[in-house]
């Protein structure tokens, strides 16, 4: 027991206090006071996830999904974006999440590797209807949800993804119940219950990669259910366990700290600055660590006038948990997202990635298996130990006229390389035009730049559902 008790006892956790700086932060939010650049990356971001929700509710595994809850139960009486039936709040949450993540199109955070929007939105899409709440409370909690998944990201990366944990799930749902629990005026004890009942769902596995993407479309809509099912548990009187962050047998010695020894501070605005300011947009839908080698090699081939028949060999040096693509297979979509060969094949062949181009036609290419035997990704030290400050990828393509280079540090839609507004708003048109008609959704999208103004949310995200038959 003696030695029980002594490595109980040097396990490192995050600085004490940490939760009660997450409820802290997230109750002192309050839109009028945030900064403009703040407001302005929210409504973006906002925009963004809605836009992929309503793309991604007809996706295989979302609508699957739907099938099953239907045949469980009733629907209720929240619209989820993309869809025709309502569903019960919780529904909502789990389906628009798994839709969110669905089509690999959700925004992200580096340093964290998170996607906080596919989680923190659908759980606050569901709530603002069920409480007719304005768009400033809406926007408020979407900041504190991001902010908090972002800081509990942060402080674990990339730890968390290295001992095979998939952090979006992982951490956000601590996200998702800390929105929730702001939008229902949940006192400062109460939203750390929140967060000590969400701590015992956090979870999800990155085995995806090898196999079975399906699950990772789940991932989302799981933590984005279970987060707002938290805060409602904590809104009712259940207790969590206190300081669940920091606490011993809490959740950064059962996810990261137990193992690595390590401990780093878990940094809130406005000491961190605001990370939804530093979340990417994503202009393709495959997998983010792989698009700076995508760019740069689609750069290379178009600078350097190189034909795809005239490559001997690709060689992509980028960071390790880049890498760890470079065995991922391409036989279903969802794999074929997360792909380093397929991707790559996909530049050589399109010199662009768009979601038709992983169908089951496109895939079923012999010339994608020669791609693969052509490429060769490694992770050496000086470019694996710039990331996560840097995404970078070094793309070598030889040819019988010679040996071309590029690097890419980073991709299209983020800080580095920025994705403007109206990139922004070309990409929810194509996403949306097709499901809802193009006066639709130009409607809403102009709607959700001045969803601050608006007493009533119910109506506008009314408006992002299909209409009944």
């Amino acid at each position: 027991m003696a030695n029980v008790a002594a490595s109980l006892q040097s396990i490192k956790t995050p600085v004490g206090g940490a939760t009660a700086a997450i409820v802290a932060c997230a109750q002192d939010l309050k839109w009028d006071s945030l900064p403009s650049d703040v407001q302005h990356a929210t409504k973006r971001h906002l925009l963004d996830t809605i836009g992929v929700m309503i793309a991604g509710a007809g996706g295989s595994v979302a609508s699957r999904a739907e099938a099953v809850l239907s045949s469980l139960r009733p629907s209720g009486g929240i619209a989820v974006p993309g869809r025709e039936r309502r569903a019960d709040l919780l529904d909502a949450a789990f389906l628009g999440g798994t839709a969110a993540h669905g089509i690999e199109l959700d925004d992200g955070y580096r340093q964290g590797s998170v996607h906080p929007g596919s989680v923190v939105i659908p759980a606050v899409l569901a709530v603002s209807q069920q409480m007719h709440a304005d768009g400033k409370a809406l926007l408020a909690s979407v900041v504190a949800g991001y902010e908090t998944a972002i800081a509990l990201a942060r402080a674990c990366h990339p730890e968390l993804r290295r001992r095979g944990f998939h952090p979006t799930p992982v951490v956000g749902v601590f996200g998702a119940a800390i929105a929730v629990g702001l939008l229902r005026g949940l006192t400062h004890d109460k939203l750390g219950n929140a967060l000590g009942i969400a701590a015992s769902s956090s979870g999800g596995l990155f085995a995806f990669v090898n196999g079975g993407a399906d699950i990772k479309r789940l991932h989302a809509g799981h933590a984005s259910r279970e987060g707002l099912q938290a805060a409602l548990l904590a809104e009712a009187g259940v207790e969590g366990p206190p300081d669940i962050v920091e606490a011993r047998d809490g959740f950064a010695q059962a996810f990261v700290f137990g193992e690595s020894g390590l401990a780093r501070p878990v940094e809130l605005p406005p000491v961190s600055g605001f990370g939804i300011t530093d979340c990417y947009v994503k202009p393709y839908p495959c997998c983010r660590h792989i698009q700076p080698a995508i760019e740069a090699l689609i750069a290379l081939l178009e600078a350097e006038h190189i034909a795809p028949d005239e490559i001997e060999r690709i060689d992509v040096e980028t960071y390790r948990i880049a890498a760890e693509h470079a065995h991922t297979g391409w036989d279903d979509f969802a794999s074929a997202q997360l792909s380093f060969p397929y991707l790559i094949g996909l530049a050589l062949k399109f010199r662009a990635i768009d979601l038709a181009h992983f169908e089951l036609a496109v895939r079923g290419d012999p010339a994608f298996g020669d791609v693969a035997r052509r490429l060769h990704v490694s992770a050496p030290p000086e470019i694996d130990s710039l990331y996560p400050r840097l995404r970078p990828a070094r793309v070598t393509v030889t040819t019988r006229r010679g040996t071309f280079t590029r690097r890419a540090d980073e991709a299209l839609g983020s800080r580095e390389v920025p994705f403007g507004d109206a990139q922004l708003m070309s990409k929810f048109r194509k996403l949306v035009g097709p499901i809802l008609g193009g006066t639709r959704a130009n409607f809403v999208l102009e709607a959700l730049w001045t969803i601050d103004q608006c007493d009533d949310v119910t109506p506008m995200v009314a408006l992002t559902a299909k209409a009944s038959a």
